[in-house]
């Protein structure tokens, strides 16, 4: 559980009912994998703050939105082709101008030069960052995915 502290010592939980803050990250969670399904960075882009911090998996640390965006045309250039994104909100909270969020994600991938579509799960934190006309950017992500089942 997060408890927020403010500068006086007072401990609050948020704001947003949970259901209200789950759809609303949900939405624009939803909005951002449309961007990048498309390939459309610069939408993309608008879902993140200036100072994201990206930590890809098995990657190097991404620091800032500019960097970000050219590892992402960077992948998109290398022929891999996202076909599709499902994210599922595990839980959501607020604290001030933060929100975390915790989920799981499946996606499916075709890989240049590959016969078939890979498939891999896995999960994620985001940590948005509330903008002054109330909507949400991503400050901090981290996703990785889970080990492939092992065939029998």
């Amino acid at each position: 559980m997060v408890v927020c502290v403010s500068p006086t010592a007072k401990t609050m939980a948020g704001s947003d009912s949970n259901d209200a803050l789950i759809a609303l990250v949900d939405k624009t969670g939803n909005e951002s994998e449309k961007a990048f399904l498309r390939g459309d960075i610069e939408a993309l882009a608008q879902f993140w703050t200036d100072d994201i911090i990206s930590m890809p998996d098995q990657q190097e640390m991404i620091r800032g939105k500019e960097d970000l965006k050219k590892t992402m045309e960077a992948v998109i250039k290398s022929g891999i082709k996202f076909e599709s994104i499902e994210s599922t909100t595990i839980e959501a909270k607020s604290c001030g101008e933060l929100v975390y969020e915790v989920g799981t994600f499946s996606q499916t991938v075709i890989i240049p030069n590959t016969s078939e579509p890979v498939t891999s799960k896995g999960k994620y934190l985001n940590i948005w960052q509330r903008q002054p006309d109330g909507s949400l950017k991503i400050a901090v992500e981290i996703f990785n995915t889970d080990p492939r089942p092992e065939k029998n």
